[in-house]
């Protein structure tokens, strides 16, 4: 009895071994997959796209390879080129000449270009005319050419064999490769941007495939259970004074540098939301790269948000859907603390789940940033990604880092007819690197999304707490 326990107990420990090993692994995979189908499909600006700029370069080769061979076929005869070109061409016959498979190739190479190059098609039916015609032309050029009085019988037969088989790998890769991953690429771009789907629903209708890819590798992965590592109740981490210094100093530098990116001067328009005023914008930093804003505004105190975010980041999974965890590791000292937060992805699940270790620094300010006691003009809560004792990244889960953002508040007193009404200005300031190979412009598109969704969730919030008579 003891013994089947044992042996019981080894094989659900070696299950989940390779459980955990396989899901790490479909993950990693995924993301490559995913930015490998997606910079290939992709038409930045209205471009031709790289896997068609390859299929362009296949059909050129074709034509070329073909010609090359030619060309060898018929100087082995020990011909002059004056000789060949009377020959092949000017009497030409079926029956003696290899000429006829290069003007099948030029043809080919012509009808391709044309269709998929410059007139930039997105059907089959050319490939499917050209490889079958020059099948059917193959096949009865095999039937009726003069083998026996053939000088070199072995380069003519590889002359025919090549010419079949390219003009099917043209046509497979057109079919299985182009056209499917261009497809892919602007259904999962359009859902992205598409506002109206929700967190749920498939990147691809029908939850089909497409050139080796399933909708299945974009899902958010699970939601973690626990922590980044087990530890005991009522366990707390144990900082130095040096490393206590160390974060106070980060938190400063990491709020100056959000406010002063706040208020950077040139910013270009990303995405505009359903709601009026609502905009996603974005520019280049030297310091941080490309950084992105969201401006709206939210019908509640900036003091009354501002004390949410601050003393209730606990909480902030009740009514935010887009934060799966929220937890307070300790407090470093007055607005300083250190946080560990699960997000849901974005994107419409082209972004899975990321785990963050933040260093925040909440604070009222003055109108040039200066924290101040008195009347604050605004109100802020910085960020930034930093290591902290026993929490290393967790093997199920992707370590984002987030290198500037902040949530940004300003009072706004607005005349209604019931009198002056106070609003925010919020504004929300994000720069991550998520990590994982995922493309740019796929980036710039679920940015904007996550940003533009983000808003609609403190907006209901601030009206619940308003019913609820809470300012």
């Amino acid at each position: 009895m003891a013994d089947y326990h044992i042996r019981e107990a080894a094989e659900s420990l070696l299950g989940s071994v390779s459980q955990r090993q396989y899901r790490s692994l479909a993950q990693s995979q995924s993301v490559n997959l995913l930015s490998e189908d997606l910079i290939a499909g992709h038409r930045p600006q209205g471009r031709m796209s790289s896997i068609r700029r390859f299929f362009c370069l296949f059909v050129t080769f074709d034509l070329l390879f073909t010609s090359l061979m030619w060309l060898i076929c018929v100087v082995m005869r020990g011909e002059t080129l004056i000789q060949i070109f009377t020959r092949e061409i000017i009497h030409y016959d079926i029956k003696v000449s290899l000429f006829d498979i290069v003007l099948v190739a030029i043809l080919r190479f012509l009808l391709l270009i044309l269709f998929y190059a410059i007139l930039y098609i997105n059907n089959w039916s050319v490939i499917a005319l050209t490889t079958s015609g020059t099948c059917a032309f193959l096949i009865a050029k095999v039937f009726v050419f003069d083998w026996p009085n053939a000088a070199q019988p072995v380069y003519q037969v590889f002359l025919i064999l090549a010419s079949f088989t390219l003009s099917w790998g043209e046509a497979w890769f057109l079919d299985f490769r182009v056209l499917p991953q261009e497809l892919q690429a602007k259904q999962i771009l359009e859902a992205i941007v598409t506002h109206g789907a929700t967190e749920r629903t498939p990147l691809l209708p029908g939850g089909s495939t497409h050139g080796g890819s399933t909708v299945n590798w974009f899902s958010p992965v699970e939601t973690p259970e626990s922590s980044p590592r087990p530890r005991a109740p009522g366990e707390q981490v144990i900082l130095t004074q040096d490393q206590i210094d160390e974060y106070k100093r980060l938190a400063e530098e990491s709020m100056q540098d959000a406010w002063r990116v706040v208020h950077a001067p040139s910013w270009k328009l990303e995405k505009r939301g359903a709601q009026k005023g609502d905009i996603v914008e974005s520019t280049q930093t030297e310091k941080f790269g490309k950084v992105y804003l969201f401006t709206g505004i939210v019908d509640c105190p900036a003091k009354f948000l501002y004390s949410e975010f601050r003393d209730n980041l606990t909480r902030l999974p009740d009514w935010n859907p887009t934060i799966l965890k929220s937890e307070l590791i300790k407090e470093v000292g007055p607005g300083v603390d250190l946080s560990y937060q699960v997000t849901a992805g974005g994107g419409r699940g082209i972004i899975a789940p990321r785990d963050f270790v933040i260093l925040r620094r909440t604070a009222q300010l003055s109108s040039d940033g200066k924290v101040t006691d008195d009347t604050p003009s605004s109100f802020i809560c910085s960020g930034v990604s930093v290591t902290v004792p026993g929490y290393p990244p967790h093997r199920d889960m992707v370590r984002g880092h987030n290198k500037v953002g902040c949530w940004f508040l300003t009072p706004k007193l607005v005349q209604t007819p019931n009198g002056k009404v106070e609003q925010t200005v919020f504004q929300w300031l994000m720069c991550c690197d998520l990590k994982g190979k995922i493309p740019q412009f796929v980036l710039d598109a679920a940015f904007a999304t996550v940003m533009l969704d983000y808003i609609v969730h403190v907006r209901a919030f601030a009206a619940s707490c308003k019913a609820k008579g809470m300012f």
